[in-house]
């Protein structure tokens, strides 16, 4: 305690209780207010505790310092010091105990008076309390007190027994202490060594002193300024803290010659230091006119200290009030929780929250530690109604063997979940492509194997120039369309999309066969539409209306279809133009959109975002001119690469705008498995070789490491050299390693 400011202690072992002391000791009592209201001449401390006056001792003048005894019984006994250097025990409230009420008011008198300035009662033998005073030439200032000792009335002389405010019964007064140490020296702090209770800890004049009570001539020393509230780390017996003027000094008595760390504060000087009695290594300090405690964590100091080493510090403040603070106390049992007081006796009750440190392990499980407590939030394989995380969609890929099917390059859509329309259209283009190109390389090798991979804007500006258009007759109706004459490329580009099957024939029977036996109607009217064949458009609407789990309103645009004319100012086209713009099916409107535009207009079925850019580009194979064609083309697949849309590798391939289409995708998803497996598909080495797909590659692999799919990993490795015959052969792996990986 400096000049009249308060301190503030806790009780050791009544947890709901502590002490104020500047001019006279008040006893509160703390209590929850969760959920009841603040009781009347209550002080609030905080959102949840509020405090209560129990006592006020006033029998104490002159107050330099306070310890509460240690022990269970009695709970309420203080010893305090006072500016004459006489020790007073003294209580907050009745001790109805006969065994202890004796200690009441009794007085432990030094030689010659002068001021007593620490107190620290032993933790082992709780009968012993030591005392430290100021410097007196022929005195000792530290010097140790048994509170049961036998009274000596006949030595005291009669001025040393009165006091300034009057007298004190010469049967309750002690002059003769159990030990005397420090002669010729002031000492300003005291505490006792917990690894043995005979060794004493003190901050003397100009140095640090260990005193050995079992021989009292001897001690060790070390010179500092350092010599103010020196406190032992209760989870690190061989650490102290001290400090000097606005520095902290940290002490291991292990290597007693110098500090191991020394903190900086601020300019102002420090008040208290304070080790927190629930959690490692975790110090706080005060400086003058402050309202900020600032938090030294030292839960990561190497221990032993080495000789080269320095402690991990991390630093933090707290601001529990806005006044300033006068001095501050932790609780003794709850984990972080401090109390601290102002000059003018406000008081605040907080919890210093930790810092909450994260470790994400690889199969998605998340697991976070804050003070005592461990938590863990791992992802439910069961739920459906959540979307996966896209780690845990690759490890699940990657269980189900995804992007090793070579042979059926479509089935990796099905190994995948089957759930995705992106990964669907990624996997049959790259199956079509697979497919054309190993039958035009057979056919001719060479020649067009590679056009294939290099996607459908490759391939239309292979033709351009070449086609004109031509008039064909709708199936069903007698009019005529204009379509584009198909030669090599277009019918090429049509395969990829999935229209037609390889061969000459240009057939749409076999995929719209498909397309009902999946019960896609409305995609399936669509194509057979656009092939001018409006009669098996209305076959497959009214047969998808009859299934079981057909939409009924198929017959009502199965009707609509079959009133179609072809007249501009028709009744047909003005309320099917309205209709198409209150349909969800995108197919749909772009049936009636399809029959209500324009020759050479298409833009309503081009444009159509929600319909497959497979029969868009179909679609725009057999309507548009070279020109338009290469146009569109180029417009769409610039948006394909700027979204990241996989449908669009059929427009791109596996070439350099591949590349960049499938960084998009990545850095929109994170899924660099598909952009790994997608890029071995048939691509040129110099696709091959870029960054991008290098370090997808590589990282797919640390994942399956950081998975322990030990087995996976070597599968893709194979499978890379198979389709990539120029990557380097990998090292033989140790097997003693790998165990200790594992």
């Amino acid at each position: 305690m400096s000049g009249t400011k308060p301190d503030i202690l806790w009780a050791p072992h009544q947890v709901d209780r502590f002490v104020v002391c500047d001019s006279e000791l008040s006893l509160y009592h703390v209590e929850s207010t969760v959920n009841s209201e603040l009781k009347a001449g209550s002080l609030r401390l905080s959102e949840d505790s509020a405090a209560t006056l129990l006592s006020i001792n006033s029998d104490t003048p002159y107050m330099k310092c306070v310890a509460w005894y240690l022990n269970y019984d009695p709970e309420c006994l203080l010893a305090v010091g006072q500016a004459n250097g006489r020790v007073v025990l003294t209580s907050l409230g009745q001790d109805h105990n006969s065994k202890f009420k004796d200690l009441i008011g009794k007085e432990f008198v030094p030689k010659h008076a002068r001021q007593c300035n620490t107190l620290a009662w032993n933790p082992l033998d709780s009968n012993w309390l030591a005392a430290g005073l100021d410097k007196h030439r022929a005195d000792f200032s530290v010097l140790i007190w048994d509170i049961c000792s036998k009274y000596t009335p006949d030595i005291v002389p009669m001025e040393k027994v009165r006091l300034s405010a009057g007298e004190t019964e010469t049967s309750l007064l002690v002059t003769k202490p159990l030990y005397e140490l420090g002669q010729n020296d002031a000492c300003l702090s005291l505490c006792w060594l917990p690894r043995d209770q005979k060794l004493l800890l003190a901050g003397m004049h100009r140095n640090l002193a260990i005193f050995d009570l079992r021989n009292t001539s001897q001690k060790m020393f070390v010179n500092t300024k350092a010599v103010q509230g020196v406190t032992v780390d209760p989870y690190f017996h061989d650490r102290v803290a001290s400090f000097y003027e606005g520095q902290v000094a940290i002490w291991d008595l292990r290597k007693f010659e110098k500090p191991v760390l020394t903190l900086t504060e601020q300019p102002k000087p420090l008040t208290k230091v304070a080790w927190c009695p629930t959690r490692t290594g975790l110090l706080a300090t005060l400086t003058r006119d402050s309202n900020i405690i600032r938090l030294y964590d030292m839960q990561h100091t190497p221990t032993p200290i080495g000789d080269e080493t320095e402690p991990t510090i991390i630093e933090r403040s707290v601001q529990p009030c806005d006044n300033y603070i006068a001095s501050f106390a932790w609780h003794p049992t709850s984990q972080n929780r401090m109390i601290v007081v102002t000059p003018n006796r406000t008081m605040s009750d907080f919890t210093v929250f930790e810092r909450i440190s994260l470790a994400w392990s690889p199969i998605t499980s998340l697991m976070w530690a804050c003070g005592r407590h461990l938590y863990e939030c791992a992802e439910e394989e069961n739920d459906n109604s959540l979307e996966k995380d896209i780690a845990t969609k690759m490890r699940l890929r990657a269980l189900s063997r995804y992007g090793l099917d070579t042979e059926q390059v479509w089935r990796n859509y099905i190994l995948a979940g089957n759930e995705d329309p992106q990964l669907k259209s990624l996997w049959y283009t790259l199956h079509f492509m697979k497919q054309y190109t190993e039958d035009m390389d057979q056919k001719s090798p060479g020649n067009k194997g590679s056009l294939v991979y290099a996607g459908i804007k490759s391939i239309v500006k292979s033709s351009l120039g070449m086609v004109e258009s031509s008039r064909h007759n709708w199936s069903g109706l007698d009019k005529q369309a204009d379509i584009q004459n198909l030669n090599e490329e277009r019918i090429l580009a049509l395969q990829l999309c999935g229209w037609i099957k390889k061969g000459t024939d240009v057939d749409v029977g076999p995929f719209l066969n498909s397309l009902v036996q999946e019960g896609e109607w409305e995609r399936a009217a669509a194509v057979a539409l656009f092939n001018l064949d409006i009669r098996r458009a209305i076959q497959i609407l009214n047969e998808g209306a009859s299934s079981e789990k057909g939409d009924l309103n198929l017959n009502v645009v199965a009707m609509a279809l079959s009133g179609y004319t072809d007249e501009k100012n028709s009744l047909w086209r003005e309320m099917c133009s309205t209709l198409r713009l209150q349909l969800n099916n995108p197919y749909l409107c772009v049936m009636f959109a399809f029959l209500t535009s324009e020759t050479g207009s298409y833009d309503g079925v081009l444009y159509e975002n929600r319909v497959a850019v497979r029969d868009r580009v179909a679609f725009a194979c057999k309507f548009l001119s070279d020109a338009q064609l290469n146009r569109y083309i180029e417009k769409l697949t610039n948006e394909m690469k700027e979204a990241g849309n996989l449908e669009g590798i059929l427009l791109t391939g596996l070439t350099k705008d591949g590349v960049d289409l499938m960084e998009s995708y990545v850095d929109r998803t994170g899924d660099v498995q598909t952009a790994s497996y997608c890029m071995l598909q048939g691509s040129p080495l110099d696709v091959l070789k870029d960054e991008r797909v290098q370090y997808w590659i590589e990282n797919y692999r640390n994942l399956l490491d950081a998975w322990r799919f030990w087995h996976k990993r070597a599968e893709f490795d194979i499978h890379r050299s198979k389709l990539d015959p120029s990557s380097k052969p990998l090292a033989q792996v140790d097997l003693n390693q790998t165990k200790k990986w594992i």
